[in-house]
């Protein structure tokens, strides 16, 4: 007896083969997708320390080379179009506002690095170090749409000409005067939200419970900072009210002023951290 085979038939997968596979592929992307996006939030979360420290570093120079004190922080010399004094007065010049279209500080990257304009410029010249980038906030200019320039802030009260906002409270205008609070918990700069920054003076309240500029947690809920000592660190915010979901594209809404309780862990930790009574 002849046995023949059929060398032309094909082997393939059922239908059901096919559908456990998918399954398979399914589960993986769905375990594999967070823990990609973690990573790369880490990423930037570090890209962003990296360049505080930069700007913390700066900051540094400018107190040794001027009898110790810190950079200007007045925010009142930047309130309004029209109105304000421009100069090299402070650490930035600008007022942010990306809902307004064709306001050109909101790309003017010369207000963060030309030492015409910003104290800090002469030792901190990149533009890349004044914006985090995982900030999603586009401004219209000329009809096209760009990145905000920068959303770092530094702390209001910090500054050798920064405007008191809690009166009875300590104005930090040198080095010299940290005591009560020390250098290595006394806040200087941190990411703010691209939704809510406009000067470079950060506000934390130390008497209405609220939280007047915001700070970013883009990086997994987590946000760069730097200190008087000079050292940076990666801090994980944890309040609903920071963690409000990011914004892409315009701004619709600006965060600013939104009251929160006494015990909000975000406003304590500010709070702890941005000075002291008199």
């Amino acid at each position: 007896m002849v046995v023949k085979f059929d060398c032309h038939k094909k082997a393939g997968f059922t239908l059901i083969e096919l559908l456990v596979v998918i399954a398979i592929i399914a589960i993986l992307a769905a375990l594999l997708l967070p823990v990609l996006s973690r990573a790369k939030a880490r990423a930037y979360a570090v890209n962003c320390m990296s360049n505080l420290r930069q700007l913390q570093t700066a900051w540094q120079m400018y107190v040794n080379d001027n009898n110790d004190f810190i950079a200007g922080n007045d925010w009142q010399s930047e309130a309004g179009a029209g109105g304000a004094v421009r100069g090299n007065l402070n650490w930035v010049t600008g007022w942010l506002d990306p809902r307004q279209a064709d306001n050109p500080d909101n790309t003017n990257t010369l207000l963060l690095t030309d030492p015409k304009w910003a104290s800090l410029g002469a030792d901190a010249r990149s533009a890349k170090l004044y914006r985090c980038p995982a900030s999603r906030i586009t401004v219209k200019e000329g009809g096209g749409d760009y990145p905000l320039a920068r959303t770092v802030s530094m702390s209001g009260w910090m500054g050798y000409n920064s405007t008191l906002w809690n009166p009875g409270y300590q104005l930090i205008r040198k080095t010299t005067v940290l005591s009560r609070l020390s250098p290595s918990d006394a806040l200087v700069f941190m990411d703010e939200r691209d939704d809510s920054v406009d000067d470079g003076y950060f506000v934390m309240d130390m008497v209405a419970d609220q939280m007047a500029n915001f700070p970013a947690g883009f990086h997994d809920g987590a946000g760069a900072v730097t200190f008087a000592d000079g050292h940076a660190e990666i801090h994980r915010w944890r309040s609903p009210e920071v963690l409000a979901p990011q914004q892409s594209g315009a701004e619709t809404v600006k965060r600013e002023y939104v009251s929160v309780s006494a015990s909000n862990p975000d406003l304590v930790w500010l709070r702890a951290h941005a000075t002291n009574l008199n």
